[in-house]
């Protein structure tokens, strides 16, 4: 009986991981076939690589998604991490109202997000640009750096700040010296997490994007609706490889933070 449940998990994992992946694979062996067209394999093929460096429209829009990933990565490190730190010297109802104040974005629908930003800034006349993306996409990118650095803050033991507090630090001796070392490795996670969600933005950008700052996925979509070629399969697969490059740097991070820990336990 035993044998067979563990069979039957086994199964449904695999076929899991099979209806996950094999549509990502496919993407990536076919940006290398030499038929524009996916029914069948006609040889490999480079081509489609020398055609997306090529293409200038695509180059400049991955230069505005980048800029503004960069820029919103760095905008939601210091207001998620400042957040986060205030949260722990105010009062219980007012670090309540804060929690909710930065999980009200992730609750809210994206489309909806995307129109009232879009009303907000028209009745502003904010130009719609880089200052509007960033704007916009830290708007949901706080709230994981402020989740990610409360997390590693509620399990600082108390005993090192009381200590520091003993022996006449300031509080903001305290947050330089003692918070900010311990939490920094969470800030360097969480802006990696922005900067992969901000990358990966489609319905707030295309509210957002103005005419000389239109983002890679907006590019992407709307060459989607006239049809693409083998081309968008290879930008998928660099795209696919500089993910893998983020998380792996969020991995080095997280694995060099827990040997500091384990150090100083020691």
């Amino acid at each position: 009986m035993k044998t067979q449940s563990y069979k039957l998990r086994t199964f449904y994992l695999s076929l899991f991981f099979v209806i996950l992946y094999v549509p990502i694979l496919s993407v990536v062996l076919y940006s290398f076939n030499k038929n524009p067209s996916t029914a069948q394999w006609t040889g490999f093929t480079l081509d489609w690589y020398r055609e997306l460096f090529s293409d200038r429209i695509i180059l400049e829009s991955f230069k505005v998604s980048m800029i503004v990933a960069i820029l919103t990565s760095i905008f939601s490190a210091i207001l998620g991490t400042a957040s986060a730190i205030i949260a722990i010297y105010v009062t219980k109802k007012m670090e309540k109202a804060i929690n909710g104040l930065m999980l009200l974005p992730l609750l809210v629908p994206e489309v909806a997000l995307g129109v009232s930003l879009l009303l907000f800034f028209s009745s502003m006349r904010l130009p719609f640009g880089y200052m509007t993306l960033v704007l916009s996409h830290s708007l949901f990118c706080v709230p994981y750096v402020y989740i990610m650095v409360q997390l590693r803050l509620k399990e600082i033991d108390n005993s090192i700040i009381e200590a520091a507090k003993d022996l006449g630090a300031a509080r903001w001796q305290i947050i330089k010296t003692i918070i900010l070392p311990l939490v920094f490795p969470s800030i360097i996670t969480s802006s990696l997490l922005s900067l992969a969600m901000s990358l990966d933005d489609v319905v707030i950008s295309t509210y957002m994007s103005g005419p000389t700052s239109t983002t890679l996925p907006v590019h992407v979509f709307s060459m989607m609706r006239v049809g693409v070629t083998p081309k968008v399969n290879a930008l998928c697969t660099l795209i696919l490889l500089g993910t893998f490059f983020i998380i792996g740097i969020s991995e080095v991070f997280s694995k060099k933070n827990s040997k500091k820990e384990e150090e100083e336990v020691d």
